[in-house]
């Protein structure tokens, strides 16, 4: 696993360090993982409550759109956090249309109804790519691999869009567990994509590959068997402002868990 594009680390106090600990151990210590990671998601969260504050939705026109949170100047805090939260709630409101009305409801809601008929693949991939909508952010290619990762996933008992709509139908879909897996994927992007070079600089490149696959690991299992799901979320209204509140705030449950 790896990302096409990887920048250099940011100058975060105590990632790079940390980071660098665990890499240089040889093998992989659990304990020094969980401590760069913890590092790295206390520092991610101090980023997205950065800069100016951005109006969680503008014009008031929901977020299936997908366009509100358009940003073209490559990476304020505030335009990450906005558009992490509206991706996370517009994934939200296409399995809860799906769940409700079927996933021909929720495909006509996205503008998306040409897609039923597609192989099962490409219409995961197409689905991915709205849900995770447009931004101009340095945090994109993250955002829209942890989309297609969750995506597929949540897919990953079917073989075509048929099954895919009877899973969402007649399954009891748990979103907070979606969004979840969703947050804690887009953590794991970020760290592999921010910290590749600060690993890579220690170890070989295939040795640094697998201690993001290990990473990534570590951080879904946190989030599985660590994060309540307590929420009743049936009468959240995803496509509102306060389906994007609330997003927000799962992303920053999911960061905090990850935080020793």
């Amino acid at each position: 696993m790896g990302t096409s594009k990887v920048y250099g680390s940011p100058k975060w106090p105590g990632v790079n360090a940390a980071v660098s600990n665990a890499a240089s151990s040889g093998h992989l210590s659990i304990s020094k993982a969980k401590a760069a990671i913890g590092e790295f998601a206390n520092a991610y969260m101090k980023y997205l409550s950065s800069g100016a504050d951005t109006s969680i939705i503008s014009g008031g026109g929901g977020i299936v759109g997908g366009r509100q949170s358009r940003s073209t100047g490559g990476g304020s805090g505030g335009a990450t956090k906005l558009r992490v939260a509206s991706s996370g709630a517009r994934l939200a409101h296409f399995i809860s249309t799906a769940s409700k009305s079927g996933l021909d409801t929720a495909l006509q809601e996205f503008d998306l109804s040409d897609l039923r008929d597609k192989p099962l693949e490409v219409f995961l991939d197409l689905v991915a790519e709205r849900l995770a909508g447009e931004g101009g952010l340095l945090d994109d290619e993250a955002l829209n691999r942890a989309m297609a990762e969750t995506v597929n996933e949540l897919a990953e008992s079917v073989h075509s869009v048929a099954e895919l709509d009877a899973l969402l139908t007649n399954e009891d879909i748990d979103v907070e567990a979606v969004l979840h897996i969703y947050y804690a994927n887009i953590l794991a992007a970020n760290f592999e994509q921010k910290e590749y070079s600060t690993v890579r600089d220690k170890i070989s490149s295939a040795s640094t590959s697998e201690f993001f696959v290990r990473a990534r690991g570590i951080i879904l299992a946190i989030v599985r068997d660590e994060l309540s799901r307590e929420r009743n979320l049936t009468k959240i209204d995803w496509n509102s402002e306060e389906g994007q509140r609330m997003a927000d705030e799962i992303n920053q449950e999911v960061l905090g868990i990850l935080i020793p």
